[in-house]
């Protein structure tokens, strides 16, 4: 077989790497889910509505800046700029770690996510990757953000036990800045960019790529998909605290035996669709087990098991989709044009952030646990009919042909 279809060791080494930095910066932010909105309520001026925009206000930044990040990387260096938001995010965590109310932490999330640099670190991997092994490292950095989910959902929990919301925010803290070894130890400098220049992201850009119906379905999903989980783990705490009493917050064995039955079934999964080539096949079904996750918990959350029935089919399918989804965004996105459109993608994902937590703060106080779970399952049911409206199992890149592109 041609090398062309293997990754060199600089492509692995450098995947890897990127994925690495990834997962350092994810971790950090999701090991506050499973325990942030029963802690943060014992924080000055705490209540539904402002937890749950602390939770959420990460992603409005993100999606705010992730754009204006990817320009810069373009002007003034992929690792300049990564290194920039990298610090931007551990001074945020600094911020919250040390905060005595909840604006504080608000102010600290919002600065955290001012450094957006998603959209920065999938233009450097264009630089150091060949386009016929894109999609290939797309697909482990996706892997990397599902696995570094499961791995914050049983730390955190076992770090605010016993250092409370502070220490999880310090551990980010420190998270960022192996994020910032990593890159200047492990991933090499690009020796020019001039051939990615089309990724800096131009109006005309954004405009045709926000007008394709196959984009739009995916950029549409991982919204949905962020804004539910941010949703549910706005009201599950909670719900868990209420439903055993006498316990501050569920345990990690509980999150433990959840994401590892999920993991063991979304891990075949993943490799069933890549061996046998059917991951397009599988899209539907997975967004309709997310309807079954989240109809369960809007009709079924008053018990312990269900919820956790309910959970293990969430991530499930979270798990496959999340690895899934940038590769067929980059996979359908044209040559010219992909950085603006993982530039979409990731706002779209950090959107949906802090849809689901601002949402599901605001629904939680006024109409309960039950508003918030049928928030996500309206997103889901709407992704399910997009689905079936606008098809994405043609790779055809989107846009002009190769050749019409080279005279323009």
């Amino acid at each position: 077989m041609s090398k062309i279809y293997a990754m060199t060791p600089n492509e692995r080494r450098t995947t890897l790497a990127l994925a690495g930095i990834f997962s350092t910066r994810l971790l950090g932010l999701f090991m506050i889910l499973p325990t942030f909105s029963l802690y943060a309520q014992t924080l000055k001026g705490a209540s539904a509505t402002r937890v749950g925009l602390a939770i959420g206000i990460y992603g409005l930044t993100q999606a705010l800046f992730q754009l204006p990040f990817g320009i810069l990387s373009d002007r003034f260096g992929r690792k300049r700029i990564i290194t920039l938001g990298l610090i931007l995010f551990a001074l945020g965590s600094l911020m919250a770690a040390f905060a005595h109310s909840i604006d504080m932490v608000i102010l600290g999330r919002a600065l955290q996510g001012s450094g957006a640099i998603g959209s920065s670190l999938f233009a450097l991997m264009a630089d150091l990757t060949r386009e016929e092994q894109r999609s290939k490292s797309m697909a482990i950095i996706g892997m990397t953000i599902g696995l570094s989910f499961s791995v914050a959902l049983i730390l955190g929990p076992m770090i605010s036990h016993y250092f409370n919301l502070s220490g999880i925010f310090i551990l980010t803290a420190c998270l960022a800045g192996f994020g910032i070894f990593i890159l200047g130890t492990q991933v090499p400098t690009p020796l020019c960019q001039r051939h990615h220049q089309a990724l800096a992201p131009q109006l005309k850009q954004i405009k045709s790529l926000l007008k394709d119906p196959r984009l739009f379905q995916l950029n549409f999903g991982i919204f949905a998909q962020h804004a539910s989980l941010a949703g549910n783990f706005m009201a599950i705490p909670i719900l868990l605290a209420a439903l055993t009493p006498g316990k501050v917050h569920p345990g990690p064995l509980f999150y433990l035996s959840i994401i590892g039955s999920a993991f063991l079934i979304a891990l075949p999964i993943i490799w069933l669709g890549h061996r046998r080539k059917m991951a397009d096949q599988l899209f539907q079904p997975l967004i309709f087990v997310l309807i079954l996750a989240q109809s369960g918990l809007w009709l079924f959350h008053n018990q312990v098991w269900l919820i956790a029935l309910d959970l293990v089919l969430f991530f499930i399918a979270f798990n496959v989709l999340e690895a899934e989804l940038p590769a067929k965004v980059s996979k359908l996105a044209p040559k010219t044009h992909k950085g603006a459109a993982m530039g979409l993608y990731s706002s779209s994902q950090f959107l949906g952030i802090f849809c689901g937590g601002a949402l599901g703060g605001l629904l939680y106080a006024h109409w309960g646990a039950g508003a918030v779970f049928a928030l996500g399952l309206g997103l889901s049911l709407f992704w399910f009919t997009l689905g079936y409206l606008y098809r994405t199992d043609n790779h055809q890149a989107i846009g002009p042909s190769e050749k019409q592109a080279s005279t323009v």
